[in-house]
Parts: C-alpha cells; structure tokens; sequence
C-alpha cells in the first residue's frame, strides 16, 4: 500500500507536485460477456524530464478502486491510483499489475460501418434488449501518477470490469415461396450506459464472466491475455472497430454471407432443454426424466445448413423464419433460437412453423442401472414414431441427455450425431401407414 505520507515525500523529493499530463487515449478493447463486460484503456502521456506525472482518465460510470488493474505500465513507474472525488477516507489504491495483455495475432479489421440496414434486415436490429440495470451516468475519473525515466512520451494500459455494457443479440432467416434456400442475418444491439464514448476492437463472448468483485485483476488478466483457466475460455466473435456512443448501437452480424440450404424435415423433441444439468458430474436419481407424460407432438419444420467458419463465435438469440412473397411483403413462418450453447456442434439449425398432421411419437424408458463399483449407470430409451399419413416421412428425433455431460452411446438403432454437450439426433424414415421403433442406450460416468 502506498501511503499518502509516502506520495508526499515522493512527489516532494521530484522537486514539486505532480505535472498535469495531458493523456490521449490511442486504443481500447472491450469483451461484452452476458453479464459484464471487459474494457482495456491504453493512454499515451507526454512526460517532462525529471518529473512526476498525474494522468487524469475517463472511465465507466460505477467503477470502484478495486475494479480497476494496470494491464501494462512500460517503461513508467506507477506511484498511486485513485478515484476522483471518491467518498472515502482511504488512501490511493496501492498499484497493482496484470499480465501484459497479448494483441490479437490478425490484423485489426475495417472499421465496421453502423449505417441502417435495408428494411428486409430491419428485424434483427430491433433486438429487444433487457430493462437497464442503470441509466446513463457520469464517467469516474481515475488519476494516476507515474514517473518516467526520461523526457518524452509514453503508454500506459488500464484495465476494468463493468455492467454497463448490455447486449443481445437477434437473427432473421429469409427465404422465398421455394423455401429451398434461406438467407441469414442479425445484429448484436449493445447499450452504452458507462457515460463513456469509446471506439474500440470489440469481442462478443457467450458467456458469463461470473464472479469479479475480488479477483478483478486476475479475471482481466486471465480474459484478455488468455491465461490458464480451470476452464476453456469461450469462444470470442471479433466485431471489429466499433465506435460505442451514449444509447444504443447496432452491429450488423453475417454481412453478405451466402444463401443456405433449406428443406422441409419433421423432429420430434420430447424432453428439451428443461432436465438439462451441465455438471460433470452426472444426477443419478432414477425418476429423473421418466416422467410417462412426456410430449407426443411432431413439428414440421425446416432444417437450414449451418456454415462453420462463419457461425464460429456467433452469440445465441432469438430467429425468425421469414417468407418474402412475390409483391415484397414478408410473412413470419416460425420462431426459434440460434447458437444455443445446447446446439453448438449442430450442422443444421431447424425452426418449428406447426404441428405434423397425422404424425406422433412416445418415449419410453425400457431400462435404468447403476454400478457403484464402476462409477457409472446406464439408461435405455425407446423412441416410436406414428405415421397415419399416406406416404413415408423422414423424422428428425432429438434426445437431450440431461443427466451431465460425462456419457457416451453405447448403442443407437438409427444414425445418431452430436449437436451439442448434451443434445443427439437420431435420423429414421417412417412408412406410410407404419410405425418406426428407435432403442439407444447412454452410459454416464463419473
């Protein structure tokens, strides 16, 4: 801890008090997670010969003292940090280092360009985003004062956490009276409320950051270097240079990016996501998830091929499915939701538009076994599918295995692919007239 008595006799012994340094900001990152939000402030400050310097910088409305970390001082010497104008008794904020933050090993992109978009776009701009946790506020100023080892100018990162930088985002998917194809598009809205203008390289993450308050330099540093972690990091989407005024700011998502496959299919969801337990670790209570009253409804519904490189990263959100007719108007076929942690290694997306006439399904448990010795149970599920229609249909089954992430397939009746940590489909056709029996068997483990 720097003591004020001690800052004194330094600045005293540099022969005056601190010089004012005008700062110029020269770059800032930022990483919108879903509940806070990262910011790197890098200044350059010009600093006479022999003296000791007082920074004066901007940040986010509601930073604390323990919010704030030095990512990166270079060649100056940081005496104290503090709040201006803070109600506190406290003396300055005893300095504290983050790892050097590494630069991005790609180029910085174009600055994205935040015009309107063409009215059939409009939609996914229009996210709706969740009541402000807070209004607009003024900024907290920081003032930092630093020596130099000579005469000339130098630089100097900040690094801070804050919750006033909210954002969603939102997707449309348009396709024509073929409905073979479907383009899409979407938008991240992000809300400035930090009473900050920035113009920074910005990353979305789809995650929570999770707990802050009192490890906030080893989560900057850990976020933005990409240090070790208990846990992958998440997957970032790099929006390029954004400029962040007060309010609301638009980013478009997808831009020119090429029409998709898209065809008519039938899936039948019984559970969903609602048993979904992402520990490790698996629930072995064997009443879990064998409730007899689970869903028979099919829905038809149209499966959109996903595009790899250029849905990596992307943030979930909510999509609608839309029809443009032949006088231009658009008609709103289904809604769903994109990129759900739960559907990340899918390769197709599917929205539901009504219920399949004439088609039904039950699950039922056949078998459930657990071996303490071994550390791991089992399950078995039978899936049937009835088709009173004339002609035969393919089915898409989608089974969640609720129970943790830990499993494996030991045995499926029917192709069966990974979409996600705890998400399968199985793939049949169905005659006409005729019912299909679909048996698979999970092994979890812990």
């Amino acid at each position: 801890m720097v003591s004020r008595a001690a800052l004194a006799l330094c600045i005293a012994g540099c022969g005056a008090r601190p010089h004012p340094a005008p700062a110029t900001r020269t770059e800032e990152a930022i990483t919108l997670y879903r509940d806070r939000a990262l910011v790197r402030q890098r200044v350059e400050v010009a600093v006479p010969a022999g003296a000791t310097a007082a920074i004066a910088i901007k940040v986010a409305a509601g930073v604390a003292p323990d919010d704030l970390a030095i990512l990166d001082r270079g060649e100056l010497t940081v005496w104290a940090l503090r709040i201006v104008d803070a109600v506190t008794d406290a003396p300055p904020l005893a300095v504290r280092d983050a790892a050097v933050p590494v630069e991005p090993a790609e180029p910085v992109p174009a600055e994205i360009e935040l015009a309107e978009p063409e009215p059939a776009a409009a939609a996914p701009g229009a996210a709706t985003l969740p009541a402000p946790l807070h209004t607009a506020a003024a900024p907290t100023q920081v003032e930092i004062v630093v020596g130099a080892p000579r005469e000339g100018r130098f630089a100097l990162s900040l690094g801070y956490v804050t919750d006033r930088l909210p954002w969603e985002a939102a997707y449309t998917m348009t396709t024509t009276a073929a409905r073979d194809r479907a383009v899409v598009r979407g938008a991240v809205a992000i809300r400035n409320v930090t009473g900050v203008a920035f113009r920074a390289h910005t990353y979305v993450a789809d995650a929570e950051l999770g707990a802050w308050r009192d490890r906030a330099a080893e989560q900057l540093a850990g976020s933005l270097v990409g240090a070790a972690a208990e846990a992958p990091p998440p997957a970032l989407r790099d929006l390029g240079v954004v400029a962040l005024g007060d309010g609301e700011t638009r980013v478009e998502l997808l831009a020119g990016d090429p029409p998709r496959t898209m065809r008519s299919v039938l899936v039948y969801d019984p559970i969903g996501t609602r048993l979904d337990h992402p520990g490790a670790a698996p629930i072995a209570d064997p009443a879990l998830g064998a409730d007899a009253t689970v869903a028979t409804r099919i829905t038809e519904s149209f499966e959109i091929d996903r595009a790899g490189h250029t849905t990596a990263g992307l943030p979930a959100g909510p999509v609608r499915l839309l029809e443009r007719r032949p006088d231009g108007s658009l008609a709103v076929l289904g809604e769903s939701h994109l990129f759900d942690v739960a559907t990340r290694a899918a390769d197709v997306d599917t929205v539901a538009v009504g219920t399949a006439d004439g088609v039904t399904g039950r699950r039922e448990r056949r078998d459930w076994s657990k071996d303490s010795d071994q550390k791991r149970f089992s399950e078995e599920f039978l899936l049937t599918i009835d088709n009173a229609r004339p002609r035969p249909i393919d089915v898409v089954i989608r089974e969640h295995l609720y129970r943790g992430q830990n499993w494996t397939l030991a045995y499926q009746s029917a192709a069966a692919a990974k979409e996600g940590p705890q998400q399968i489909s199985l793939r049949t056709r169905v005659p006409a007239n005729g019912r299909t029996k679909v048996l698979y068997v999970v092994v979890y483990t812990w």
